[in-house]
């Protein structure tokens, strides 16, 4: 997930606390003597004693009413604090001053955190000033220290509140049809709260970095060339040049078409040939859509794929559809832009000599709720659209796919809605019917994201309709098993027995 003000629910892991507290040591240039040892191992059992709880009881802590979670987190806050003072003595006197300021940053971050996911979690507005705002700006003098910029926990803490403002920027007009809108108002919000050049710098690289890395370069060239020209530091800059080259030179010998103009949106598919040419025998067509829940990512993460596939024969796309971060737009008007995608390549049939019964659809996660609805959503076309097209592929392959867009993981996209039942029209697990393409299904038993259970309901509702699907499952395998080698090899092929047996 990116940096930016993401609207879905970050659940804690039981060892995010220690792991902050063990890097101070570390940035520090210390090793950890016997006192340190003993201190972190405490801290390690305490850290876990209460994050597994609170993570096990997030909805619940963050539906608390604002004094209520407040009186909480100072409770944790004095538990942590009394097992500093514990080891105290003992300790080294900075060692022990940069573990309190570790203890605070982390609690605070939770208290950060609050407003937005009280809102998620209640669907109840939270107002932009409370206790919780105003007890947090002893903080703001720590936004203009450059000695804090390696220091995990205030960075933690610093992109909390960076994502608590921008929450309230993105609510003005101004950024209303604006491509990439969250990297233009945080660039906004930045100065705001950092005025020595030395933070500015960092905190400017770090959110444009993220930003390529995740969303890529489209539309960026006026930001882009204003950090290069006004940076003051010169590794910032090159490491950005670095990455922004290697983003262009990526979307360099393809084809790049729009496929769809929604309102000021100009939506790409990029297309990659056989490297033997399309002419000849019709050819099969593999569409990617990334993943990202609908927030963040770019067409990028498949040009890889696309390239294999190319080589193999096939015509290969990887398509853009809109996406929170850079629209505001929610996963309604993506279902949209799935639909419409493969709409366009039937309506091109004949420009890439495509073979229209043998078009594949693929995704990861968010990805492959896309290729999903594209056979499933019927309620969602857009107005442009020539409906003579089916948008349906004739195979689908889902990898880590979200099929419940009812739980707490997407409460994010209700949140807003008059009517929160809307969501069920683009859920799969609520228009499963019959007829529909064979699926083949890749899902880990431990993503703690999109469901097992979930996964397997949709399988227990396409077999009911008597429709064509295989389950394959990965056990101890999380939401991100196609980064994972042990799984994302075997994944691979069984994609490709998949394809086989279908005759592709």
């Amino acid at each position: 997930m990116p940096q930016f003000a993401s609207s879905s629910i970050f659940k804690l892991t039981g060892i995010i606390f220690i792991l902050c507290i063990c890097a101070h040591v570390t940035v520090l240039g210390q090793s950890p003597d016997s006192a340190q040892t003993k201190y972190l191992a405490e801290m390690k059992t305490t850290g876990s004693a209460f994050s597994g709880p609170f993570q096990k009881n997030f909805v619940q802590n963050y539906a608390l009413p604002e004094k209520a979670f407040l009186a909480k987190m100072d409770s944790a806050r004095a538990t942590f604090l009394t097992v500093l003072a514990h080891y105290q003595k003992e300790l080294k006197p900075d060692f022990a001053k940069q573990q309190e300021q570790v203890i605070n940053y982390y609690i605070d971050k939770l208290v950060i955190d609050y407003p937005n996911n009280y809102n998620i979690c209640t669907g109840k507005a939270f107002p932009y000033e409370s206790d919780i705002t105003r007890r947090l700006k002893h903080y703001l003098p720590d936004f203009n220290n450059p000695a804090l910029i390696n220091n995990p926990a205030f960075r933690d803490y610093a992109k909390a509140f960076f994502s608590f403002q921008l929450v309230y920027e993105l609510k003005k007009p101004a950024y209303i049809g604006i491509d990439n809108r969250a990297l233009h108002a945080i660039l906004n919000v930045i100065p705001r709260f950092v005025t020595n050049a030395k933070c500015r710098a960092f905190w400017q690289y770090d959110y444009l970095y993220n930003h390529i890395n995740t969303n890529g370069i489209k539309n960026i060239e006026k930001i882009y060339s204003h950090f290069i020209t006004t940076c003051p530091d010169t590794a910032y800059i090159s490491r950005i040049k670095g990455l922004y080259t290697t983003d262009h030179k990526g979307r360099q010998g393809h084809i790049i078409r729009t496929y769809k103009t929604a309102g000021p949106y100009k939506l790409d598919m990029h297309i990659f040939l056989p490297d033997s040419g399309i002419k000849g025998k019709k050819k099969q067509v593999m569409v990617y859509f990334h993943a990202g829940n609908w927030q963040s990512g770019k067409p990028d993460q498949f040009f890889g794929a696309c390239k294999a596939d190319a080589r193999k024969g096939w015509v290969a796309c990887a398509v853009e559809y809109r996406l929170h971060d850079r629209q505001g737009s929610l996963p309604f008007e993506a279902v949209k832009d799935a639909r419409s995608a493969i709409r366009w390549l039937r309506q091109h049939a004949v420009e890439f000599n495509i073979d229209t019964s043998k078009i594949v659809a693929s995704g990861y996660a968010a990805g492959g709720h896309l290729a999903l609805t594209c056979a499933m959503a019927n309620k969602y076309n857009e107005q442009t659209d020539n409906l003579h097209y089916s948008p349906a592929p004739n195979l689908i392959m889902v990898t880590s796919g979200i099929y419940d867009l009812t739980d707490i993981n997407t409460a994010w996209i209700r949140k807003d809605l008059k009517n929160k039942d809307e969501v069920k029209d683009i859920t799969p697990n609520y228009l499963v019917k019959a007829g529909m393409p064979h699926i083949l299904i890749i899902h880990g038993t431990a993503d703690g994201y999109a469901s097992y259970t979930s996964a397997k309901f949709f399988e227990s509702q396409m077999v009911k309709v008597k429709n064509q699907l295989s389950f394959h499952s990965f056990k101890g395998a999380g939401h991100f098993l196609w980064l994972e080698p042990k799984y994302s090899t075997n994944a691979e092929q069984d994609q490709q027995a998949f394809l086989k047996k279908n005759g592709y």
